[in-house]
């Protein structure tokens, strides 16, 4: 954390200086006693039971209602908002360091109020003034909780096809339409939901242009004090892979009279607006990949420390922990879940920088380079999420496969992250088509300058060496790729989509090895303890057996389009 607070410039914010060392541990530590005690035990539960629709809405897994009123009782839906409306505004840093935790240990759970945040932002800067005051303090409190609304049978990630539409009603509107793959689109733990529904109006023009957004509560407000129902409920909730505690529901719009609802900002920028949400949850999706990535190591670390298999000199049985391939396995997951969480960390207290800077041009800077960050953060990091959970299967062997295990149900809710909240094809392109063609490299430069000046001031010592050169070496290739990319494009409309996911995940790879820079040179400069010893065996790991990877991507970069559109769709 305060690695990544360094980095993004985030130390110089009054949230950031706020907050002494001795609060920060003091929240950390009160957290994983929350995510042991509370939420870890429900897992299995929730695994097994998940949850169920019946007439009066969606029923929850036992234990799940209980532990969120604990959880919100204790102030953790509060922890980073804003303090106008009851928030903590503590860091954006430790509210993820805070989410991280919940997601390692009951990561269905972790997937209800992690949306809060986001819907806030939206509301802070979209909403009108009255809707911010009647809302915004019940979602901060986790009296209510949110939803987005956007998928529907025949529009996944192709909004342009949306269908629910919106019809005036007096200062308010009247929805319509069907949605589905609604996480926490119903359930049993608060009285009210809020949802962010994208629809369109009886004006609106075809296409993604034509998209408004409207706050839709579950509930409506009756005028004896009480409340009433909204035309808006869960019809069924779908039965998942993994993460099965978290209901996943087909939400009806509008069976009657319509569902009543509010216009966020201006009519036909929904999208816009909806984005300031989803680039939250696209962080939040590395977030909770990182969580399950930690959990993984967590289990397949204890399971090698007291497997017994083989033998030693003297012929007694030793632990597998032992074996070189499964310290191969463990140095693997180790590196890579510390390249990834510092990255994210970086992201987040960018993202603070950028809303939050002194001068303008600073929350500039730090708005491109969270804009770069987010599509690596979410697709980068959910594929190590999944990887390292998948090692953490195969370190246990058998064992690993079987459903009493905990690791499998790590490795099944961990594969949702390269799926939701946009896959991560969808944000590979974002990254290059955007993010990188479209300003002709500027952002994706100012990154890898970053990069190439900590490589260099890293001490000359033999076990970092490695590091250096690799990160010099990769930096100089990537941008020679990127220019070319930015080149060729235009003539070869085919080009972004076919090396997308390489670009993307060469970057990746890059930038954790950035990360991993970092933490080295503190850790010569706080001599010659275990752990800092710890750190650069760990740094010169992912340089020999992590950071070759970037060859691989990019001589898939380098062979272009052809090798993709040159089958055709027949033979596939």
């Amino acid at each position: 954390m305060a690695q990544a607070a360094r980095v993004s410039g985030a130390t110089h914010l009054e949230s950031y200086a706020a907050v002494p060392a001795e609060l920060t541990t003091q929240i950390l530590e009160t957290a994983a006693r929350f995510a042991a005690e509370v939420l870890s035990p429900l897992n299995p539960i929730g695994d097994r039971a998940g949850s169920r629709c019946e007439a009066q809405g969606i029923v929850t897994a036992p234990g799940f209602p209980d532990a969120y009123r604990q959880f919100r009782d204790a102030g953790w839906t509060s922890v980073g908002a804003p303090t106008e409306y009851g928030g903590q505004g503590l860091p954006g840093v430790l509210a993820v360091a805070v989410s991280e935790m919940w997601a390692g240990a009951n990561m269905a759970f972790a997937m209800c109020p992690e949306l809060a945040i986001g819907a806030l932002e939206t509301l802070r800067v979209h909403a009108a003034p009255e809707l911010r005051d009647e809302y915004m303090p019940r979602i901060t409190s986790g009296e209510w909780t949110c939803t987005m609304c956007l998928t529907e049978p025949q529009a996944g990630s192709d909004l342009s096809t949306l269908r629910t539409r919106a019809e005036p009603d007096g200062d308010a509107w009247r929805l319509f339409g069907r949605k589905i793959y609604i996480s926490w689109g119903d359930h049993d733990l608060t009285d009210n939901i809020v949802h962010f529904v994208l629809a369109r109006t009886p004006d609106a023009p075809a296409g993604l242009k034509g998209i408004s957004l409207f706050l839709v509560p579950k509930k409506l407000p009756a005028t004896d004090g009480t409340s009433i129902d909204n035309d808006i409920h869960a019809v069924s909730v779908e039965h998942k892979v993994g993460i099965r505690a978290s209901p996943t529901c087909v939400m009806a719009i509008g069976e009657r009279a319509g569902a009543r609802g509010w216009l966020i900002g201006r009519r036909h920028e929904g999208l816009a607006c909806m984005f300031t949400i989803m680039n939250h949850m696209r962080i939040g999706v590395g977030m909770h990949s990182l969580g399950l990535a930690e959990r993984s190591l967590q289990l397949a670390r204890l399971h090698a420390r007291e497997r017994l298999q083989g033998h030693d000199a003297a012929g007694s049985q030793r632990p597998i922990i032992e074996h070189a391939d499964v310290r191969r396995m463990l140095l693997t997951m180790k590196s890579l879940l510390h390249a990834a969480r510092c990255l994210t960390y970086t992201a987040a207290a960018t993202v603070d920088v950028a809303h939050a800077g002194q001068e303008p041009q600073t929350r500039a800077a730090a708005m491109r380079r969270a804009d770069l960050l987010t599509p690596v953060i979410k697709a980068w990091v959910s594929d190590i999420g999944f990887e390292i959970a998948s090692l953490g299967v195969q370190v246990h062997g058998g064992t690993g496969y079987i459903d009493d295990a905990e690791i499998s149900q790590v490795f099944r809710d961990a594969r949702i992250g390269s799926i939701f909240e946009g896959t991560n094809y969808i944000q590979a392109q974002d990254l290059l088509g955007r993010k990188v063609v479209r300003d002709r490299g500027a952002a994706l430069g100012e990154l890898l300058a970053d990069i190439e000046s900590t490589a260099r001031a890293l001490p000359s010592v033999a076990t970092l060496e490695g590091l250096r050169s690799g990160l010099l070496e990769g930096c100089a290739e990537l941008r020679a790729a990127a220019a070319r990319i930015i080149a060729d494009a235009p003539g070869d409309p085919q080009l972004i989509g076919a090396v997308a996911y390489e670009f993307l995940s060469w970057l990746g790879v890059l930038a954790g090895g950035w990360q991993w820079a970092l933490s080295a040179a503190e850790a010569l400069e706080g001599g010659g303890s275990a752990e800092s010893q710890g750190i650069i065996a760990t740094a010169s790991f992912y340089a020999a057996r992590i950071l070759p990877r970037t060859r691989t991507y990019a001589a898939a970069v380098a062979h272009g389009s052809r090798p993709v559109e040159s089958v055709p769709t027949s033979e596939l």
